[in-house]
C-alpha cells in the first residue's frame, strides 16, 4: 500500500474541471470501493469494541464507561496505543469501547440505526439522554458526518461547554512526542529552515512569531517545573 511520506502535504485540487464520462467511471468506481472500505473498517472497529466490553469488562458498560482506570487489561491496553504491540491508536481504542458500551445502554432506534461514523462524533454529548435526542435529529435530517460535527459543537456550545479535556502527565508526554517527532525530523527541520529563510513576506514572519511563541512557552513551563 502506498502512503504519504512523513511530512508530506497532500494538497487539494486547485481546480474542478468537468469530468469526462471515462474520469466519471473511474470516479464512482472508487466512491463504491471507498465505501466497501468504510465499512469494513467500521465493522472491525465495532467489533473489536464489543469483545472488548465483553471480555475485558464483563460486559458491564457501567465499568467500562465510568471504571476504566480499575481495569488492569485495559491499562495495559491504553500504555500499547500506538506503539509497536498495538497499532491502534489511543483514540480509536476509547472510540470502540465507548461505541459497544453506549450500543448497550441506548436502545432507541435512531441511535442503533447510525453508522459507527457518526456515533463517534456524538459520544462528547455524554448524556445518553442527549445522544439519544441527537441520533433522532441526525437521522431525520439525514446529516452527513461534517454536519453532524457542526450540530454537536452547537450543542456543547449552548450548554456553555469546550470539551474539557483532563490533562494528565501521559497526555502531555503524548502530545508533545507527537508535536516533536512531527517538527523535529532532520529532513523537515532543514526544509523549514530554507523556507523561511528564503520568504520574506507575511506568512514567514508569521511562522517565526510561533516559533518564539513556542520557545517562551517551553522556557515557562521549564522554569515553573524547578524546584522552589
Amino acid at each position: 500500500m502506498v502512503t504519504p511520506r512523513k511530512n508530506e502535504i497532500v494538497a487539494a485540487p486547485s481546480s474542478s474541471a468537468p469530468l469526462s464520462e471515462p474520469e466519471r467511471k473511474l470516479v464512482a468506481e472508487a466512491l463504491r470501493r471507498a465505501e466497501d472500505t468504510r465499512n469494513v473498517m467500521e465493522d472491525a472497529l465495532v467489533g473489536f469494541g464489543r469483545w472488548m466490553l465483553i471480555s475485558v469488562f464483563d460486559d458491564d458498560a457501567s465499568a467500562a464507561l465510568e471504571g476504566r482506570s480499575a481495569n488492569a487489561v485495559w491499562a495495559d491496553l491504553v500504555r500499547r496505543a500506538g506503539g509497536p504491540t498495538l497499532r491502534l491508536n489511543k483514540k480509536l481504542l476509547y472510540v470502540a469501547l465507548h461505541i459497544a458500551a453506549r450500543d448497550k445502554r441506548i436502545t432507541d432506534e435512531s441511535w442503533r440505526n447510525l453508522e459507527p461514523g457518526r456515533k463517534a462524533l456524538l459520544l462528547p454529548l455524554g448524556d445518553e439522554a442527549l445522544m439519544r435526542g441527537a441520533a433522532q435529529h441526525v437521522t431525520s435530517l439525514k446529516l452527513t458526518q461534517r454536519a453532524t460535527q457542526k450540530y454537536v459543537a452547537g450543542l456543547l456550545a449552548e450548554r456553555g461547554e469546550t470539551r474539557a479535556v483532563r490533562v494528565t502527565a501521559p497526555r502531555v508526554t503524548a502530545q508533545l512526542r507527537q508535536f516533536r517527532e512531527r517538527v523535529a525530523d532532520k529532513s523537515f527541520e532543514r526544509k523549514a529552515v530554507a523556507a523561511l529563510k528564503a520568504d520574506d513576506g507575511p506568512e514567514a514572519k508569521a511562522a517565526i512569531r510561533e516559533l518564539e511563541a513556542v520557545r517562551a512557552w517551553v522556557t515557562r513551563v521549564l522554569r515553573r517545573l524547578q524546584p522552589a
